[in-house]
């Protein structure tokens, strides 16, 4: 109901004459059936009518109007035949409100945008999600997703108060709206998660417009009560039909892409990449003990093993490593002596201040194939368990 009732006021909106109008409610009741015309009569006259006797009346109305044009000689708007159609039915309970065009600008505004930022807001953004990518797959177009989340807004509010967040994010939101096109759609997604649709457009040229968001956020000069603050976003990004086929997975995975970006240290934009994992992973949380190789008296850093496959280890370490950095690691997987396994970095990720999820691949050399045995026989018993 909530969805028919926004496609009728977005409807009344949008249309440049009353035959236009009515052209669209009839295509809203062949989408949704004689059920619209409770829905339309509810929303222009406030009448609650059951749903035979509103697709009745919506007939004689578009009749009733066309008879009035006739003897008129002049165009009658769809509200004032609707008006005179009502005064003279025989139906003597049905007192119709006529709903003013001033009170629709402002139906409108409640029903499809978000009150703080002024943004759309959730479930006006679904719809026009939905029919974007319609087209999309339609005319075989291209149509780009990105997913925005403040970094550490709860510190915000924390340390300055909601109101100093609220305006924050209508700073944001302000932004945003500058900087996307006309023909994008920007929407506050649920509390300080932001989204912009933007119809055909590949994914390089929609990292384009994420950065130049991302960076006039960074760049913006923030006040609470004369205490100066940053805040910074990070961005995710999905595009059709590259990443996904339909409106609910090319958004999972903008998510996704999201995560990323927070992982990757924040205040960044991070496209969607697929998993491209060769070996079976398993969970496998250890202390081990890292060292780099090369160097004469290297200092020993503790980590934590988080997941561990034959082709590879992740660990959480409290210091970064470099990228392509070769390491020797103890990894206690049997109870006497540790495997020591020797790899390159392919991975860093920050998730939080002096966290880091770093990934190696192993190298054995000669010891490679016992130590590809001892993790075999290591997954096998896992899994038996």
């Amino acid at each position: 109901m909530d969805t028919i009732r926004t496609s009728i006021l977005t409807c009344r909106s949008t249309a440049h004459d009353d035959d236009t109008f009515i052209n669209d409610l009839n295509s809203i009741i062949e989408q949704h059936g004689v059920a619209a015309c409770k829905t339309i009569f509810q929303v222009l006259t406030s009448l609650e009518l059951p749903i035979e006797k509103a697709a009745e009346y919506w007939r004689k109305v578009i009749r009733h109007r066309q008879e009035m044009i006739t003897a008129l000689r002049r165009d009658v708007g769809l509200v004032p035949a609707l008006c005179d159609f009502l005064s003279s039915s025989p139906d003597h309970f049905l007192k119709p409100m006529i709903v003013e065009e001033s009170d629709f600008a402002r139906v409108i505004e409640g029903t499809t945008h978000d009150s703080l930022t002024a943004l759309f807001n959730r479930p006006y953004f679904d719809q026009i999600f939905e029919q974007n990518l319609s087209l999309a797959r339609r005319y075989n177009t291209d149509l780009s997703v990105l997913f925005l989340d403040v970094d550490d807004f709860k510190d915000v509010n924390d340390t300055h108060g909601h109101q100093v967040g609220d305006t924050t994010l209508q700073n944001i939101a302000r932004i945003i709206q500058q900087e996307k096109r006309d023909s994008d759609v920007a929407a506050r997604y649920g509390g300080e998660e932001f989204v912009l649709l933007m119809p055909h457009t590949e994914n390089i040229h929609a990292f384009v417009l994420a950065e130049r968001i991302r960076i006039r956020i960074e760049q913006m000069e923030s006040d609470a009560n004369g205490t100066p603050y940053k805040v910074t976003i990070s961005g995710g990004l999905a595009s059709f039909p590259a990443n996904a086929r339909n409106a609910q997975e090319l958004l999972k995975k903008a998510d996704s892409a999201l995560y990323l970006a927070k992982g990757a240290g924040k205040n960044t934009i991070s496209f969607y990449r697929e998993e491209k994992r060769r070996y079976l992973r398993v969970k496998f949380s250890q202390p081990v003990k890292i060292k780099d190789l090369g160097f004469n008296n290297s200092l020993s850093y503790d980590g934590t093993s988080k997941d561990i496959c034959i082709g590879g280890i992740l660990f959480e370490n409290k210091d970064p490593l470099p990228i392509g950095a070769r390491i020797q690691l103890g990894v206690p997987i049997k109870d006497d002596e540790p495997l020591l396994l020797i790899g390159t970095v392919v991975r860093v990720e920050a998730f939080e201040e002096h966290h880091y999820d770093i990934g190696m691949t192993i190298s054995f050399k000669e010891m490679d194939k016992i130590a590809n045995n001892e993790i075999a026989n290591f997954l096998k018993d896992t899994l038996d368990e």
